[in-house]
Order: C-alpha cells, then structure tokens, then sequence
C-alpha cells in the first residue's frame, strides 16, 4: 500500500467520493460493455451507468494514492472489473437471493465482485471484507455511494473472515461469499467457513490455472472442511479471451 502526500492534489489521503467525482464512460465503450451484458445474459446495464460512472471515478481517485486497481482505462475498468463482476450475476444461486439475507465479498480490495453485485441485486445487503484497514474505510465509503445509486445496504468492514465471530450479523448468517483474486480456493473456503450459514455458497472468481493442483487440493480438502463441491462453469468475457471460471462450493456441515 503506498500513500502520497495529501498536498499533491486536492483528494489525495481522502476516501469521501466528494473529492473524487463520476468520470463519464465513453459511449463507444459503454457500448460494448452493454453488447456484452447482452451476450452473457446480464441485465441491461442502462439503468446502472451514472452508479457506475460514479464507482469508476471514485475508484480512480482514491487509486492515485492508495494501491486498489493497475487498470487505467475505461474499457479495461468494464471489462475487467465490472462486466468480470457481474458473470457471477448470472448463476442460478444469484438469480435466487433470498431478501434480506447478507451475502459478503471476502478480501474486496478495490470492491469487485461486489460493488457490481450490490447494484444487480438491491434486495440483498453486501459486506465488503479486507484485512487492510485503508482499503476496508475505501469500501466503506464506496458502499455509500452505491446505496445513493440505487444498491441495498452495502457496509465495508476490516475484517478476515475467519474472525467473523467479531460480526455477530455476519457470523455463520450469510448466504452467499464471493472472492476473486485472494490467493488459493483452498484458502478461501477455508476464511468464508466462519460467514456461511448452513446451505450457503461460496463462489470464487478463478482463472484457467485454477485446472490443475488447485482444483485438486480444493476438492479433496472441502468436504473435511465442511463444503460439498457443487461445480465449475466457465465464461469468456470476450472473444479470443481465456477462459474465466466461476466455482462454486456448498456449505454442507
């Protein structure tokens, strides 16, 4: 994490989306990003660009000065965060979140999948974990601003998720915890056991090297810790792209 000094511009050292306005998607971008949400079988995304634009600007601001993303442009912001993101949108367990129910983004960083998931699906209230105490004020403060564009209650928390017990809401109550990029499937099974309830899922964001020694390990080690292995589907998020793959385990004990 690298901090700049807060006089090199004006919101440098400041996570309030105040000092770090929307930045406009350019049509021939938005575009695309909407033909592809099409293709993927994503909701129109119309309804949701001015959120979005506010989530790309206040991202990019608090980025000049805290390590959350190494995108830089605005395709890249879509496809990579946002159109990523939202692949999980289009599994069967998100289409059918119970209301009310809190589902969590475990280590969220720059808070994706979850900021995304949040506006796809307002019914549900979102957790946005990380162990890093800048990054989780960020989250916060994104999670407001996502509430104001039309998301459900979205709470960022300095958290890992094996001391869930220190969030009695979140403790062995949540119906759902996404993670993408935060280290071995192995690993992140093992940090949502303390906020999954009895049923619940664990999805996780993998690339294709996910097909290999990972994939073992996760399989064979989840039923001791308690999951049931449910299945693995793959999307590309466009063409001529490798493969993204969306795994998804079942709490069963």
């Amino acid at each position: 994490m690298s901090e700049a000094n807060p006089d090199q511009s004006p919101g440098a050292g400041s996570v309030d989306p105040a000092d770090h306005p929307p930045i406009p998607l350019p049509d021939a971008d938005w575009a695309w990003f909407s033909e592809r949400c099409a293709a993927l079988g994503i909701a129109d995304p119309t309804p949701k660009r001015a959120a979005i634009e506010a989530l790309h600007g206040h991202l990019m601001g608090v980025n000049a000065w805290l390590n959350l993303t190494r995108i830089a442009t605005p395709r890249d912001y879509l496809k990579n965060h946002v159109l990523d993101s939202l692949t999980g949108a289009t599994d069967t367990r998100l289409r059918q979140l119970a209301a009310g129910a809190p589902c969590v983004d475990l280590g969220s960083g720059g808070g994706y999948p979850g900021l995304p998931l949040a506006l796809w699906h307002p019914h549900v209230p979102w957790a946005l974990l990380d162990a890093r105490r800048k990054k989780a004020e960020f989250l916060a403060a994104a999670g407001k601003l996502a509430q104001r564009h039309g998301a459900g209650p979205v709470a960022g928390h300095h958290l890992r998720g094996g001391d869930a017990k220190m969030v009695p809401s979140l403790y062995r109550r949540c119906q759902l915890v996404v993670s993408r990029a935060m280290g071995q499937a192995v690993d992140v099974l093992a940090e949502a056991g303390p906020l999954l309830r009895h049923h619940g899922h664990c999805l996780i964001y993998k690339g294709p090297a996910f097909l290999g020694a990972e994939e073992t390990t996760a399989k064979e080690a989840c039923v001791k810790m308690g999951y049931r292995y449910v299945g693995t589907r793959t999307v590309t998020l466009e063409d001529g792209d490798p493969q993204r793959l969306l795994v998804t385990f079942e709490r069963s004990a």
